[in-house]
């Protein structure tokens, strides 16, 4: 297989970033987009667009016959964008969110295994170069048998959210449209995949480990409505989401992973990455790493010599040609369509499926189960 005919369905922030990806990439050719929204003077030359409604997507598909479609539509239509196309006799590469509802994913596994098609989380964090080198640390037992596990997804978004005059889920030509509704009527972990994912492919979960249940906790929401208040905005409106949700998974193993969704308070950007285990431990704010008997005693030493020591395949193939493509996610955008493309042609298995995405976006549902009921809850998707 030289090219995949490749269509794309949205193309608002993220979607835009995959698609510059893809035309320069040459295994993607990239003949068509479909969003109603759609503005055609930014497609690149030759690219059809669609974009007569919210269902020109289903032309897109019945005139175009793409071999893989490319989904990065708003949270909601996800599914159903995905199932469309697998119907169509194509492969998906679905973008990434927070779960919408329990089982929300059990229809498409069925049709993936009906189908015999591929379907490919894009949780680009699964292709950073320190987490895939952790992992291979870890398949190493660098770090000894893995105890605990933290991440989540901290970064702060009010700048998205909010316009210039406090008007929650108004900035025009952004995700804050559809997006701030979660914050006005969710409680819970509404974005856990960033964080998790590469918790599941580090300690074997889906593999070797499976979760069995998870108590999340949520603050009080009180960021947004003071940036509200500081911008003259209206304070009065509701917010239900806490600024930080807290959740504890244990696996049937013993294993205990820390989640955090921390979005709407002042502080920067940081995924919260740490790997504990009998023999060490990894940090990924900072850089740093402990590894039992290799150095002076509860000293951190830098992790870059273990990154380098472990890198993945995928960063020494393409980590180079990765950077100079993909500057706003330092590669691993470009790594993770690459790693689409080796798994289209038979030569390397993609690290996730859609049983996996199945089970990070899961976090989402049951969080807000565990806290509105202020229990513990069985971890099923």
């Amino acid at each position: 297989m030289e090219q995949i005919k490749t269509a794309c369905i949205g193309l608002g922030y993220r979607g835009k970033q995959l698609l510059a990806l893809l035309c320069r990439i040459p295994f993607f050719r990239v003949t068509a987009v479909a969003d109603p929204g759609l503005d055609k003077s930014a497609l690149p030359p030759g690219v059809k667009g669609y974009d007569r409604g919210a269902e020109d997507y289903m032309r897109m598909l019945e005139e175009e016959h793409p071999e893989l479609v490319v989904v990065a539509s708003p949270w909601a239509f996800h599914v159903q964008h995905a199932l469309d196309c697998l119907k169509a006799g194509c492969h998906v590469a679905l973008e990434i969110k927070g779960g919408l509802a329990e089982g929300e994913y059990a229809p498409l596994s069925a049709l993936v295994r009906q189908t015999g098609l591929q379907l490919f989380p894009l949780e680009n964090t699964l292709f950073r170069r320190d987490i895939l080198a952790v992992h291979n640390m870890v398949q190493a037992g660098v770090l000894g048998e893995v105890v605990h596990m933290r991440g989540g997804y901290r970064h702060d978004l009010r700048d998205l959210l909010l316009d210039d005059e406090g008007n929650l889920g108004n900035r025009r030509n952004t995700e804050s449209v559809w997006r701030a509704r979660f914050y006005q009527e969710e409680n819970g972990d509404v974005y856990p995949t960033h964080g998790l994912a590469p918790l599941c492919l580090i300690g074997g979960i889906n593999r070797t480990d499976r979760i069995k249940r998870l108590t999340s906790f949520a603050s009080k929401p009180a960021g947004l409505l003071h940036r509200i208040r500081e911008l003259g905005g209206d304070d009065r409106v509701q917010v239900t989401l806490g600024d930080i949700v807290m959740t504890q998974l244990e696996t049937e193993q013993g294993v205990l992973i820390s989640l955090t969704h921390d979005t709407t308070l002042p502080r920067p950007r940081s995924l919260d990455f740490e790997v504990q285990g009998t023999k060490g431990i990894w940090q990924e704010d900072g850089h740093r790493i402990y590894v039992e008997g290799s150095g002076r005693r509860e000293c951190w030493e830098d992790d870059a010599p273990y990154i380098s020591r472990y890198e993945h395949t995928y960063w020494q193939h393409w980590g180079k040609e990765a950077l100079q493509a993909d500057l706003h996610h330092r590669g691993m955008d470009y790594v993770m369509l690459k790693a689409v493309e080796a798994a289209l042609r038979g030569e390397k298995d993609y690290p996730a499926t859609v049983d996996d995405l199945a089970l990070w976006t899961a976090v989402t549902p049951l969080s807000k189960l565990s806290i509105a009921g202020r229990r513990t809850v069985d971890f099923t998707y």
